[in-house]
C-alpha cells in the first residue's frame, strides 16, 4: 500500500493479527509495515499513518541523507556498491582494486558472483528441508531480468548480483523458487505457500523493486 504525506510518497505494509492496537515498525533499509488489528479497515489504516506523519516523514527524510548509491559507477575511492544491503566501497570489497574500470567491472563480477553462490548454496539446501522439496541443480547467472528461475525440470537459477540484497531478501528469493518446485505458476496456492515460509515476502518484493536500479556494478 501507499499514502502521500506531505508531497512525500511511503509505500508501506500491512499485517494482519489478531491484536488490539496499529503499531508501526520500519527497518534500515526503509521497509515499512503497519501491524493491524484483523478486523481493522483501510480507511482505519490510512487514519493510522497520517497520524504518524511527523514520524514518517522524518523516517523517509534520514533515508534519502544515507551514502547515496548511483546506478552509474566512477569506480573511484568514494563510490559506493551494495553488499548484502549495506553501502561498501571497492576497498571493502577488493584486496587490490585493477587499474581500468573494465578490469574493476570483471573483478566485481566475479566477487559478487563467488559470494552469491556462497550464499545460495547454503541457504537453498536449509530451505528445502524446510520447505520439502529438493531441487535438481542450481546456477548463478546474469540475467537482466529476473532475480531467480525455476523450470519443471526443478533447475534453478540464481542472479549473480543477488549478494548486494539483505539476506532476508536473498531468503525470500530462494523461497520463491524453492516453492515453484511446488507451484509453477503463481497462483493463490503458490503465494500461500511463500507467505508460510516467509510472512514478509511483499516488503521483499519491495526492496527489489526499489533497489533495482542501483544493485549494479
Amino acid at each position: 500500500m501507499k499514502i502521500t504525506l506531505n508531497d512525500t510518497e511511503i509505500f508501506f505494509h500491512v499485517q494482519y493479527s489478531k491484536r488490539k492496537k496499529m503499531t508501526l515498525e520500519a527497518t534500515a533499509e526503509g521497509h515499512i509495515t503497519v501491524k493491524a488489528p484483523s478486523k481493522s479497515t483501510e480507511e482505519d489504516i490510512m487514519a493510522f499513518m497520517r497520524a504518524n506523519n511527523k514520524v514518517l516523514v522524518d523516517f523517509q527524510k534520514r533515508l534519502e541523507n544515507r551514502k547515496f548509491i548511483s546506478s552509474q559507477k566512477k569506480y573511484n575511492e568514494d563510490e559506493n556498491f551494495l553488499y548484502l544491503g549495506k553501502a561498501c566501497t571497492l576497498g571493502d570489497l577488493l584486496e587490490v582494486i585493477p587499474e581500468t574500470e573494465e578490469e574493476i567491472q570483471m573483478a566485481l563480477k566475479k566477487f559478487y558472483t563467488t559470494k552469491t553462490k556462497e550464499i545460495i548454496k547454503k541457504r537453498v539446501k536449509h530451505f528445502e528441508k524446510v520447505i520439502g522439496v529438493k531441487a535438481k541443480s542450481m546456477m548463478i547467472v546474469d540475467s537482466p531480468k529476473s532475480w531467480g528461475t525455476c523450470n519443471g525440470l526443478k533447475e534453478l537459477t540464481f542472479n549473480y548480483r543477488l549478494s548486494m540484497a539483505p539476506l532476508n531478501v536473498i531468503d525470500y528469493v530462494v523461497i520463491h523458487e524453492l516453492c515453484h518446485i511446488l507451484h509453477l505458476n503463481h497462483d493463490r496456492s503458490f503465494w500461500r505457500k511463500v507467505g508460510a515460509f516467509d510472512p514478509n515476502y511483499e516488503a521483499h518484493q519491495n526492496y527489489l523493486a526499489r533497489f533495482n536500479g542501483v544493485m549494479t556494478i
